[in-house]
């Protein structure tokens, strides 16, 4: 049985939660950001979805109200499972939980997907277009444990002001990564309702708008 966030909220508002900015993809063929939500690439492929990396404070607090960074993104991972197995689809997820328990049958294998050398990744932004070692090995170590070509990474949950109106919105950065030569596919932010940015339903919302974005 999957166990929920004890945060998790009741309700979600499906309409108007999937809302990305596109950045241009690797050498792989760029991707355009998906209107209906979901790629449809990954349809019947196993797919690695990483776990957060990082997390940002924001107005009134840290992601779903949690204590700080590594708990905001312990919850993110939670909700995101959550949303995953609800919004169903036509890929076969592989999940942190599952990575974990794999690894530690192989202990010869030393990675470990809530630290990866993310750093240069995050810095970048928007302007990267393929991930360099040692995270390419990282991820390549990872992704041929369970067959999966395509790796898809919440790196973020962060905190993103309106451009038109006063606020901002809780928000996922999101990649999508081949992880045969390591080219970023497609990145841009899934976002959360409306909600108070820290509260427990923007958190629920905006993995809601993540499955959606993700999922084929």
């Amino acid at each position: 049985m999957l166990a929920t966030s004890p945060y998790r909220a009741r309700t979600v508002l499906i309409a108007g939660l999937v809302s990305a900015i596109a950045c241009g993809g690797g050498g792989a063929g760029d991707l355009p950001p998906p209107t209906g939500g979901g790629f449809g690439m990954l349809s019947g492929q196993t797919v690695m979805v990483l776990p957060v990396q990082y997390a940002r404070p924001m107005s009134g607090g840290w992601a779903g109200g949690a204590r700080n960074a590594m708990d905001a993104a312990r919850l993110t991972d939670l909700e995101i499972t959550f949303a995953l197995h609800e919004q169903g689809g036509r890929a076969t997820w592989v999940l942190p939980e599952q990575q974990v328990r794999t690894l530690k049958r192989r202990p010869s294998i030393q990675v470990d997907p809530y630290v990866l050398s993310a750093d240069r990744v995050r810095s970048e932004g928007m302007d990267l277009r393929r991930i360099e070692d040692p995270l390419y090995g990282e991820v390549r170590v990872l992704a041929a444990l369970f067959d999966s070509r395509y790796v898809v990474w919440p790196l973020e949950v962060l905190y993103r002001e309106n451009k038109d109106a006063p606020g901002g919105r809780l928000a996922i950065r999101t990649l999508l990564i081949d992880a045969r030569g390591g080219d970023v596919l497609w990145q841009g932010l899934a976002f959360a309702s409306d909600d108070p940015p820290a509260s427990a339903a923007a958190l629920a919302s905006a993995a809601q708008a993540f499955a959606i974005l993700v999922s084929p």
